[in-house]
């Protein structure tokens, strides 16, 4: 089964339910090492890391041990849009072994819809080989999913006349300067480089998250150091990944972004609303959790 946008509290209800419907005697449970769950089973249970999974002692002591009573629980396991990695691959040999998987995440996808591929390989990898998504595939599976619905607003900044021309000189400096390098840091320095232009709209009493540390004031953190509350972006990291981990960690469901008006954010503003889209389209066409 895949669920998808469930607490730690409801995934553990899952997996004792499951248990007990099923006359599972062990569990192997792999989670993406920050959004580790603990289940309380009356089976034996081991713990891996996602990172685990590719590891060669790990890898042939599973082989050895999960049989066709033994769960496996992939908890937050979509870590790359690359559906061929290494590490799902590893992942598929122990899922061949059984029967039994529950495959929880918060979000249905990374990008978009076609990342679910992913998940539904962990059900079954020889019956999607070489498939493309199709929305029929989540009511030929045990598929639900409890919406996380995400809120874009643009706390809108403006910019001078004089802050547009550094902004056009700044492009022309990094498009001269791009050589063979990769055409995407440009928005990516851009981006970075207008939050000049937020600094003084960055208020006491509020947090906010930057991509880096540059301002150096105590209510401004970066995506690697966020915790359980609501911030307000300054800049958005370039993954979408990070912005997904960034929204599991701090359980945010509006999200509220500086925005200068400058092309580069809008961009960035824009590519957010149409992944919301894109996630509120899913939850239409999909089962929902009761």
């Amino acid at each position: 089964m895949i669920r998808i946008g469930l607490s730690d509290a409801e995934k553990r209800d899952i997996v004792q339910r499951y248990i007990q419907n099923h006359g599972i005697t062990n569990v192997y449970a792999f989670s993406w090492e920050s959004f580790h769950v603990s289940f309380d089973v009356d089976v034996p249970i081991e713990y891996y890391g996602y990172k685990d999974i590719i590891e060669y002692k790990p890898f042939y002591h599973l082989l050895e041990v999960i049989d066709e009573r033994s769960l496996l629980v992939f908890n937050e396991c979509m870590r790359t849009q690359n559906r061929s990695d290494l590490t799902y691959n590893c992942a598929h040999h122990y899922c061949n072994q059984t029967p039994h998987k529950i495959v929880f995440e918060t979000f249905p996808f990374i990008e978009d819809k076609d990342d679910f591929m992913i998940l539904l390989d962990f059900l079954d990898k020889g019956k999607y080989k070489g498939k493309s998504f199709d929305w029929s595939f989540l009511h030929d599976e045990d598929v639900r999913a409890k919406p996380r619905r995400i809120i874009a607003e643009s706390i809108d900044v403006g910019h001078t006349a004089k802050a547009l021309q550094e902004y056009e000189k700044k492009k022309v400096q990094l498009l001269d300067g791009l050589g063979n390098s990769d055409p995407d840091t440009i928005p990516r320095n851009l981006h970075v480089f207008v939050g000049r232009y937020k600094a003084a709209h960055i208020l006491p009493g509020l947090e906010y998250v930057a991509r880096n540390d540059r301002f150096k004031l105590p209510n401004v953190t970066t995506y690697k150091h966020v915790e359980r509350r609501d911030y307000i972006v300054i800049d958005f990291p370039h993954r979408r990944l990070d912005f997904n981990d960034f929204l599991k960690t701090t359980g945010m469901r509006r999200v509220q972004f500086l925005n200068t008006g400058l092309k580069v954010d809008q961009h960035y503003f824009r590519e957010l609303q149409h992944w919301i889209g894109r996630l509120e389209e899913f939850y239409a066409k999909a089962s929902l959790c009761e």
